[in-house]
């Protein structure tokens, strides 16, 4: 599985994860990316073929159904964490370890396709 990390999370944790050789990318600190709306994140992934992770529920379970509806884009899955997980730059080996299990309980870029896990 590739993960894209949404705005809320540090492109450390990105860059943590790359260096044990995962294919992560970050919304935040991309010189390409200003502010990105979270249906824009949602394509962004589709179509780099990317899980989203974010701790953003409210808006990212409406994008969840709206891509699995019958007809609906799809996607390749979400990783939601707790709004109590800290982001804290104090946390973000607690974070790279959390989604280093993630990646290896997801193997493969279609394992979470249209569902959703959390941290």
């Amino acid at each position: 599985m590739k993960l894209l990390l949404d705005e809320m999370l540090s492109p450390v944790n990105a860059r943590e994860l790359r260096s044990r050789g995962h294919d992560v990318e970050a919304v935040s600190g991309h010189p390409n990316r200003g502010a990105v709306s979270d249906p824009n994140v949602m394509e962004l992934a589709r179509l780099e073929r990317r899980a989203v992770v974010t701790n953003n529920l409210r808006d990212y379970r409406p994008l969840h159904h709206e891509g699995i509806v019958p007809g609906g884009p799809g996607h390749f899955g979400i990783v939601f964490m707790p709004s109590a997980y800290r982001r804290t730059s104090a946390d973000i080996g607690r974070t790279v370890a959390a989604l280093e299990a993630k990646l290896a309980e997801f193997p493969d870029e279609r394992d979470l396709a249209d569902g959703e896990t959390w941290l």
